[in-house]
This record gives structure tokens, sequence and C-alpha cells, in this order.
């Protein structure tokens, strides 16, 4: 190559070295867009007083291992790290509802004897006779109450103007009992099976608690004639019930007559009491 073509060449590669030198210049100074005016220079310290500024999006504390969403459990007394949680009782019911229960067996030692009654109304030769006993003056209401298990009756008459008897009734628990004893109490006060005759009136001449079993109560109906038919003879209808646990006695008795003294009908009812309770 001649010397002026080495000349022209070195001339060539010394304006691409420029050209390219102010390319660069402009890739790494120029960070405003195009068109807007150039940035004044910024001094490389930050003056005293200055405030930091922050940058959007760059993370002010250091984070933590715990991932989002997850609870955080403060430890109460337990050891430390280790979350203690106190279990929420549940509801815990406050009564127990009744169970039936099985009724108690009634045999025949548990049923007043025809000597009982002799002995508690004595000279009026009273005996246990067989069959099955009248119906008394208050009706079967005033004899058994509803839900009853079992039955047993007896029959007792002195052969001449008086007659009476004993029902014995057992239920499933001391509840059903109590319930059965209050409704034939009440059917014995109202007494409305039966009416006095037409010639007659009636009066309730005794409602009294006595001791026996769980609960004893005496209560005595009395027909008496009116005026208008002085001839006619009066009556007597005593009732004696007794709860005792799950079994319930009922005695009544019907004569004419002022009937059994109270006295001995007390007596008689004291006794068939304590033959349940024995």
């Amino acid at each position: 190559m001649s010397v002026r073509g080495r000349r022209e060449t070195r001339k060539a590669f010394t304006a691409v070295a420029v050209m390219t030198s102010g390319l660069l210049l402009v890739a790494c100074g120029n960070d405003n867009p195009a068109g807007s005016a150039p940035s004044a220079t910024q001094p490389t310290g930050t003056p005293s007083g200055a405030p930091t500024v922050v940058p959007s999006g760059a993370p002010t504390a250091t984070p933590s291992a715990t991932p989002p969403g997850t609870p955080t459990v403060q430890p109460t007394n337990g050891p430390s790290g280790t979350p203690t949680v106190k279990p929420t009782p549940s509801s815990t019911p406050t009564s127990t509802p009744t169970k039936p229960g099985r009724p108690v067996t009634l045999t025949p030692e548990m049923q007043l004897r025809g000597s009982d009654v002799a002995k508690g109304d004595p000279g009026r030769d009273w005996a246990a006779i067989s069959g099955r006993p009248q119906t008394p003056i208050c009706g079967v209401v005033s004899t058994h109450g509803p839900g009853n298990r079992a039955t047993a009756t007896k029959n007792f008459s002195n052969g001449l103007d008086a007659s009476g008897g004993q029902w014995l009734t057992s239920y499933d628990n001391e509840a059903a009992a109590t319930t059965a004893y209050n409704k034939i109490i009440a059917a014995i006060r109202v007494c409305t099976a039966g009416k006095p005759a037409p010639t007659h009136a009636r009066k309730r001449t005794e409602d009294r608690a006595i001791k026996g079993g769980d609960a004893t109560r005496i209560i005595r109906w009395y027909d008496y004639p009116l005026p208008s038919d002085p001839g006619s003879e009066d009556g007597g209808f005593p009732y004696a019930v007794t709860r005792a646990g799950s079994v319930i006695s009922v005695i009544a008795f019907g004569e004419m007559g002022k009937g059994i003294t109270p006295t001995n009908f007390a007596r008689i009812a004291t006794t068939a009491a304590t033959r349940l309770t024995n």
C-alpha cells in the first residue's frame, strides 16, 4: 500500500473511533427522556440535616419468618415458645331425665289381712272374703292412677251391713306413683262418679293426713237423708290412700249408718301402710 493509502485508512479509523466514543457518552450519561433538559449535577454527599428519602417499594424492616396469614399465638403460662391453648369446656346437661324403672312386685305380704281389719275395728266380725271388692262410691278412678303396672285387690265384709276393699297398684318409679297418688286424691275429693239418691244429700266430713308410708290421707263422704224423707238410712264411705315408694294402697269402705269410727279407720289405714314398708 502507498503512503497516501495508509494515511487515508488511518483517518477513517480515527473518525470511527470518535463517533463510537460519542455514542458511548450519550448512552451512559443521558438518563433524561429524549427532548428533556439535562439534570443538574448532583452532589456526591448528603448535606447535614437533609431528610433521607427511602425509595417506594423498598423494604422498611427485616422480613418475618412467619408466612403471611399464619396466626401468631402468644404463650400464656407455658414454656418459652410453646403456646398454651385452653380448651373450651363443652356444655353439661343440668338435669338427667327420669328413666322408667322396674315396677315393684306386689306380694300377699303387702296386702291388708282380714285379721287386721277385725283388730282395727273390733266387735264387728270383719273378715277377708273371696272375689273382687265392689267398686267404691267414687268410681274406678278412685282406686288407681294412670300408668300402673300391676294391681292386686282384697275383699272384706262383716257379713251384714258393711263391706270394703283394698286396691294395690305399682308404678315405674316414685315420681309416677306420686302423680297417680295426687290424681286419686283429686278424684275422691270431687267424687263425681256417683250421686246420692234423690232423697239424700252428700257431704265430705273428713280430709286429713295421717302418718304412714310416704304419704297417707283419709277422706270420708257421708250420705244423709233429706228432711223430706226422714226415715231413709244414712251411709258412711271412708277412704284411706297411702303411697309408699312406687306402690299405692287404696282402702275404701261402705256401710249403712255413720260407718266405722274415724279412730278405728285410721288404725286400719296405719296398719296397711306398715305392711307396704316392711
